[in-house]
């Protein structure tokens, strides 16, 4: 079977059965050869990221829209020549091969022109093995041959300057960590309501994107303009709360937020707009956002994957998507969780969380690679919101380095936190 057969052979097992997009979600648009082809997987994301599901019909009149060449005919077709659904893994490996082969012979192609210097063909020649690396060691083993290769690559990346890691930006926060969250790992952050979780968070997000690292943040309780509003007022050393609800600003206030606008619509940071998420969505937008640094807040407020579930199987289904989905991306996954019900209510000055106390804790100190929770000690001299106050970081597991805690210092009125 040829190349396109195999193309067709993806498309058509999507079309008669859209439940297996998942299956294929991995899949770059240009890993098909032809225009049409890329529009309607291209739809295909789009619609089942929104949806859930596509058919012919809502497939047609959006690719249809952008590409004249997406036709009824066209569409019945794929169908038509695609025996049965039950090949779809051995049709995606195929187009898979097929794409990279195309790939390498561009790179190779373009390695030949003398107009390319040797920094730029070492780096092409870099992305040609990863992406062969990555694409080829998909399935259910791996050699140690393809092991080391990826572990060759690795070296490779922190020999040419570029960290196995993203920082945190918060030096002493980074150093216990060993550089920073380790990439393909899922990082939790734990705390009580109103300790300070999204501030840290979006300070995380706003330091990595300041280091050119893309960060998508997924906020399941703020919207995209409430978490713009926070960044801004940590830009500019503004209130959100007065940005979004205080009125007229006075012109030293104007210049700062136009001054915290200015540098912030310059950084990679993502917003979602849907409010309710389940994993399916939100490993639809990562493939499609391709983020260095994913952010979910928070885990509690994750749809469940099936809703007869428990919650404590729930969380169990989600929190390993999350730890799957770190090593698919290759990317840190920075997950925000609250405190069981017994521990958020438990405000005696001597309390401080642990692992155990994480909601349904089981399934999460077992996935993460990291587990930072947040401590809010009682603070004897001033305690206005004006006033900035100590924030303990305690690292209690670290997969692959050292535990401690460090002190941080939040200023509640920006959401400001360093250390």
């Amino acid at each position: 079977m040829n190349s396109i057969m195999n193309e067709y052979g993806v498309i058509g097992s999507l079309l008669i059965d859209s439940s297996l997009f998942p299956e294929a979600a991995g899949l770059p648009d240009d890993m098909f050869s032809s225009v049409p082809l890329q529009e309607i997987f291209r739809a295909m994301r789009r619609q089942y990221e929104e949806s859930g599901s596509f058919d012919a019909l809502t497939i047609r009149a959006e690719a249809g829209r952008n590409c004249t060449d997406v036709t009824d005919k066209l569409l019945t077709g794929l169908i038509d020549t695609t025996p049965t659904t039950a090949n779809l893994d051995a049709y995606i490996s195929a187009v898979k091969e097929a794409a990279l082969a195309r790939f390498l012979r561009k790179i190779g192609d373009e390695l030949m022109n003398a107009e390319h210097g040797p920094t730029d063909a070492l780096g092409r020649a870099q992305e040609a093995l990863q992406r062969l690396t990555e694409e080829n060691t998909q399935g259910d083993s791996q050699t140690l041959t393809a092991a080391l290769t990826q572990l060759g690559y690795r070296v490779s990346e922190q020999v040419g300057g570029r960290a196995p890691c993203v920082a945190s930006g918060l030096l002493r926060f980074d150093k216990l960590l060993g550089g920073g969250f380790i990439n393909s790992g899922l990082h939790v952050i734990g705390a009580r309501p109103a300790i300070g979780k999204s501030a840290l968070a979006l300070q995380i997000a706003l330091n990595a994107a300041r280091n050119g690292v893309k960060a998508l943040y997924l906020s399941l309780e703020m919207s995209a303009e409430d978490c713009s509003a926070r960044l801004v007022g940590n830009i500019g050393g503004l209130s959100s709360a007065r940005l979004m609800f205080g009125g007229r600003l006075t012109d030293n206030e104007y210049m700062r937020f136009a001054e915290g606008t200015t540098e912030l619509s310059a950084l990679p940071i993502v917003f979602n707009r849907r409010s309710g998420m389940n994993v399916r969505q939100v490993e639809a937008l990562a493939y499609r956002e391709k983020p260095g640094l994913l952010i979910l807040d928070h885990l509690g407020l994750l749809e469940p994957p099936d809703t007869r579930l428990s919650l404590y199987e729930a969380t169990t289904r989600n929190s390993r998507a999350l730890k799957l989905l770190a090593l698919r991306l290759n990317v840190p996954v920075l997950c925000l969780c609250q405190l069981n019900r017994a521990a958020a209510s438990d405000r005696s000055d001597s309390f401080r969380a642990t692992m155990a106390n994480l909601r349904e804790s089981g399934a999460i100190e077992q996935d993460a690679d990291t587990v930072t929770l947040l401590h809010n000690p009682p603070c004897e001299t001033d305690e206005r919101m004006e006033s900035p106050s100590l924030l303990e970081l305690w690292l209690d597991k670290n997969r692959r380095g050292a535990t401690g805690h460090v002190d941080a210092t939040f200023y509640k009125v920006t959401g400001r936190v360093t250390a």
